[in-house]
Formats: C-alpha cells, structure tokens, sequence
C-alpha cells in the first residue's frame, strides 16, 4: 500500500491532537463496532492498515561448490578461481540473509483493544498483549513503532495511521502525565501547546 504525503500529514495531525487531548487525561472513545474474535470485556479502540515487520536472524544454508577440472595449468587455475569466487558470493548472500533484520514485510489489519494489539497478518492472527510489553518505541515523526516483548521478535508497525496508534495505545498504558516523558514523543511534547506541528 503506497501512502502518500497527504496521508503522512494527517496522520501526524491526528496524532498530535490525539495527543494534546490524553495529556489533559481524555479518555479513547470505544469504537461503535467490535471487530470479531474480541474477548469479553475486551474494548476496541482502532482498527488501522499499516505495514508490519519483525526483527530476527535465521539460519540459511548454502550449497558450497568444488569443481575439478584438466586441462592446461591457466585453465585449471581459472576454473578453481571461479568455483572459489562463486563460493564466496554465495556464502556471503548466505550471512545476509542469516543476519538479524526486519522481515517478514507486509501491510496488516491492526486492531488496537484494551487488552492488546491484534495484528492480521498473512499467516494468521497474532495478539501482543500490553501487560507483556517491555518496550514501548515510538517514533511518530518517522510514522514507525517498535515494540518489543520478553517471549517474541521485535514488532514494527509503520504507516501513517502510526502517530495516532502510538499515543492512543501509551494512554490505555501509561498515566496522561507520562506520555510528556516518553523520548519519542518529544516532538509531540513541544506541540502540546501550539497550534500543531511547525509547517
């Protein structure tokens, strides 16, 4: 899904009034409509496209290639040389491939409840729960945030529905007061008391 800069300024906006109103202590309006597969109890605040990733390494393997050749002593000389320089290309594809990096790059139904985000992704259903977060990473100004969890990869969701996804999911977790105090919120911080962002 391609977004445009029109989105990405609406989105900001959105965050940043978004924001204005959970530092006063406003409370997020349930939605009208519960999406289905919702628990009991379980209120539903957003349901958002955004692009979805996760970080982690993998093992991947390679086939390693010997060649044997005859014939004159140059011709067996360059024949080794191209086996080994293909050897290496593909072992170093391999270690790219194997590094830890953002993966599995897709646009996602996102739906922010009381309890979690729920994220559709292509395979199915994933839940991150808030009472398991352990870091809480937004970057609005850059339309990305990263969460990170103590039993699974870390979370990317960006787009321009991000801004206000990550000060309405800090204020089902954090008191209005602490939204000022977290790092990425500092440009949102500095609006608090303006007409919105600097053109």
């Amino acid at each position: 899904m391609a977004w445009g800069p029109v989105e990405h300024q609406q989105g900001l906006l959105a965050g940043g009034d978004l924001f204005r109103y959970a530092v006063a202590g406003g409370e997020l309006e349930p939605m009208p409509s519960v999406p289905m597969g919702l628990e009991q109890g379980e209120s539903p605040y957003a349901d958002l496209p955004l692009e979805y990733s996760r970080f982690y390494a993998m093992d991947v393997s390679y086939d390693h290639r010997s060649v044997v050749a005859s014939g004159s002593a140059g011709f067996v000389l360059g024949a080794l040389a191209v086996n080994a320089a293909g050897n290496a290309i593909a072992r170093n594809r391999a270690r790219a491939l194997a590094a830890a990096q953002w993966r599995e790059h897709q646009v996602a139904r996102v739906v922010l409840t009381s309890e979690r985000l729920l994220v559709f992704t292509r395979v199915r259903p994933l839940s991150f729960w808030h009472g398991g977060l352990s870091e809480f990473l937004p970057a609005p100004d850059a339309f990305q945030l990263v969460l990170t969890y103590p039993d699974c990869e870390p979370v990317r969701l960006k787009g321009p529905g991000v801004p206000w996804l990550a000060v309405a999911m800090a204020r089902l977790i954090y008191e209005p007061e602490q939204l000022m105090m977290i790092p990425g919120f500092a440009g949102m911080a500095a609006w608090h008391l303006t007409e919105g962002p600097p053109e």
